[in-house]
């Protein structure tokens, strides 16, 4: 079986070059995706105020002779005879590395965009990427893009993208930039949904961002599902898990934090994912006055729903 490979490759861009150097990534990545065998592109700019330092772009194949045909391929002859003018001596140096994936460093904070873009729709979306990822470079605090296509052959897969920022500050500021906005108004006509997770630390949210603002629902919103999917939980610990852990003699802070554990295990991965999908209509209501006052009437009705058959179902 063959073993994922990777083109690691390193080049100094001229100073005052930085804008023209994203635009050829973008054109770059849009050359690559359509090639067989690519699974995904990384970059990694120099750390601000340091210039003489080299971006870094990431390439991982599905093998190694994936990766020869690349660097053999016409595609890429003419894409870096485009590049050469732009870095310090032409320099442009290229390393493989076999069995395993390159992964860019870790950052501040991470955005995670999940794309779906209408059939046959693909190229428009690669050269909407291309600009947004010029755009984006320019702002302060900017660590890299990762772009991922969807499987060859899945048209209908979602394209993944990964923001990063130095800070949550300039990661804020670039997504509520009116020239970030602009861009997003362009996408009407060729992604058909798209879902954000901002990643502050190792540990996603348990609610999307908004794509156009930025911006995660109101907190009483979210506190609401929150509740509707904790309360069964809590019910049933109650009822069968803390009698077990009191026969086992464990003190009363240990079983809690068990206890606790649990609860907040099953939030993050069963509930809130779940109630998050069939209520989004609710957090984010699109030109629709009355989805607010709809939500809060069903999820008065789930909680009632959910009082009376753990009240019968689970008699003290």
């Amino acid at each position: 079986m063959s073993q994922h490979a990777a083109l690691i490759a390193t080049a100094i861009v001229r100073p005052g070059n930085e804008e023209a150097f994203s635009l050829w990534k973008g054109k770059h990545d849009a050359a690559i995706a359509t090639f067989a065998g690519f699974i995904s592109s990384d970059m990694v700019p120099p750390r601000t105020g340091h210039p003489e330092e080299p971006w870094t772009i990431l390439l991982n194949f599905e093998s190694e002779e994936d990766v020869k045909k690349w660097q053999e391929s016409p595609e890429r002859g003419r894409i870096l005879g485009e590049l050469v003018p732009l870095l310090v001596g032409g320099n442009f140096g290229e390393t493989v590395k076999v069995g395993g994936s390159a992964e860019a460093p870790g950052a501040e904070v991470t955005e995670v965009i999940f794309s779906k873009v209408r059939p046959g729709k693909a190229d428009v979306y690669r050269e909407w990427a291309a600009r947004i990822q010029a755009a984006q470079a320019k702002y302060p605090g900017y660590r890299g893009m990762y772009l991922q296509p969807p499987p060859h052959g899945k048209e209908d897969g979602h394209w993944t993208s990964i923001l990063r920022f130095d800070s949550a500050a300039h990661l804020e500021a670039w997504m509520n930039a009116p020239e970030r906005k602009k861009l997003l108004a362009e996408t009407k006509g060729f992604i058909e949904s798209e879902e954000l997770m901002h990643l502050a630390t190792a540990f996603p949210g348990w609610v999307p961002i908004d794509p156009m603002t930025g911006k995660g629902p109101p907190n009483w919103k979210t506190a609401m599902l929150v509740l509707l999917g904790l309360f069964p939980i809590v019910m049933l610990e109650l009822k069968f898990l803390s009698p077990v852990l009191g026969h086992l003699g464990l003190h009363a802070s240990l079983a809690t934090f068990i206890g606790n554990a649990i609860s907040v295990a099953m939030t993050s991965f069963w509930t809130m994912p779940f109630f998050v999908a069939r209520f989004g209509w609710w957090l984010f209501p699109k030109n629709d006055s009355t989805a607010t006052a709809r939500g809060l009437g069903i999820l008065s009705l789930l909680y009632a729903l959910e009082i009376a058959v753990l009240w019968f179902l689970l008699p003290w």
